[in-house]
């Protein structure tokens, strides 16, 4: 049975006409919380769909951690040592690449790129890379597995490039391009660099969605890497994928200790540090702006019930003078608050969570992917998100009635009939 409390909560809600602009105001306050509930769900979703769609492109093109030697010298003993660390609980594949900046050029077409040589006999590898190809196939380069040593480069080695990158070069399939890279080597003057050419014929595409890949990366096999470079049968790289992503720190300490002496490791946290440590600062301004709307609306709360209680003083009188107790009329006015919290949070999580699904479902939200890595935000909601912003609505609704409730319960039925 409903207490009489809030049955008088609920009457004070349903304004009469003489009381329009009461009503007005009292419409003005659920909007108001039902817009900010809403705006603050669209944002969460955005900055959490942003983070989590550019991480997985990350991830998409890169490992979890990286195992290199100090000096950043080449690792000649590589099958042994991933066959020895492929062991350690926790890694899902390991595999041996290297990553070869060089300049790409076909006619008077030029562009900066970085050339990853991947390891053609380990699965993983391979079905990353097939799983982003947009055209040709892997064939290929799947063939090119010979060590360099005992083979010659009499054709083209096949290269795959990323959408943009073969965009800008104007690059077709079976075309032919020119990598030059740095080549060191020591000599009584000391290291000195010359240029190394290396002819590549294109065998397909790829695309990740994430345009810093897709505009400078390019796939080769390990073995035309290492003849680029001419580094003989050595990786410069071991990469290594781990169950869980978010403990690459522990992971990579497992990985040294194995390992052994004259190896440094880098995690994909690491590499990306900067980019997700701003993303983190956005979503905390994110939550202060919209948690501030949130806070200002909850302030026509103040005011509907403050005009409520000058409204009602006679009401609030004789409910004193027939034994209802200053708590009692505090409950009053604190449920009739809780209410306006009640109804607009529910109606502001109702309106997000379509408005989220509708812009999921149609990609309304495109932003230029050359500036910020992906076409399009995916909005993530999660049921604890709208439950803690809903919860928090009601709850800064609940406090806003705390001064009115208060001046409710203080009126002195004497005073307030003495004229009546």
């Amino acid at each position: 049975m409903i207490n009489y409390e809030l049955f008088i909560a609920l009457r004070y809600l349903r304004a009469r006409r003489r009381q329009a602009a009461l009503s007005v105001i009292t419409g003005i306050a659920i909007a108001g919380i039902t817009l900010g509930v809403a705006a603050l769900i669209i944002a969460q979703g955005l900055v959490k769909g942003f983070r989590s769609d550019v991480q997985e492109k990350i991830l998409q093109g890169t490992s979890h951690i990286n195992l290199l030697r100090e000096d950043n010298g080449g690792i000649e003993n590589y099958r042994e040592l991933i066959g020895r660390l492929s062991l350690i609980p926790g890694i899902k594949s390991a595999s041996a690449t290297m990553y070869n900046p060089a300049l790409l050029s076909i006619g008077d077409r030029q562009e900066q790129s970085v050339i990853k040589g991947i390891d053609t006999i380990i699965p993983d590898e391979i079905e990353d890379l097939r799983q982003t190809m947009i055209e040709g196939d892997l064939t290929q380069i799947l063939s090119q597995s010979t060590p360099p040593e005992e083979e010659t480069q009499n054709t083209a080695d096949a290269i795959i490039l990323g959408r943009h990158l073969a965009e800008i070069l104007g690059l077709k399939i079976n075309d032919k391009l020119v990598a030059i890279s740095a080549q060191t080597r020591l000599t009584p003057a000391g290291l000195q660099a010359r240029p190394r050419y290396t002819t590549f014929r294109v065998a397909g595409f790829f695309s990740t969605g994430l345009y810093e890949y897709d505009s400078r990366w390019a796939y080769v096999s390990l073995a035309a890497a290492q003849r680029q470079l001419g580094s003989g049968n050595m990786a410069g790289v071991i990469q290594f994928k781990v169950n869980d992503i978010d403990n690459v720190a522990e992971m990579s300490r497992k990985l040294l200790k194995e390992a052994g002496a004259g190896f440094m490791t880098t995690t994909w946290q690491e590499l990306n540090r900067p980019l997700f440590a701003a993303l983190q600062l956005q979503h905390r301004l994110v939550i202060v702006f919209f948690g501030l709307l949130i806070a200002i609306a909850a302030l026509n709360i103040i005011t509907t019930l403050t005009m409520t209680v000058i409204e009602k003083n006679r009401d609030i009188a004789i409910l004193r003078a027939q034994g209802a107790t200053p708590q009692s009329i505090r409950k009053i006015f604190m449920l009739q608050g809780l209410v306006i919290g009640i109804i607009g949070s529910s109606a502001g999580l109702a309106l997000g969570m379509t408005l989220s699904r509708l812009a999921n479902h149609y990609q309304w939200i495109s932003i230029p992917a050359e500036i910020y890595s992906v076409s399009h935000i995916t909005l993530k909601l999660s049921s604890i998100d709208c439950a803690g912003i809903t919860g928090f609505a009601v709850l800064i609704c609940l406090l806003a009635t705390l001064i009115p409730s208060r001046t409710a319960s203080r009126i002195s039925p004497v005073e307030a009939l003495r004229y009546e």
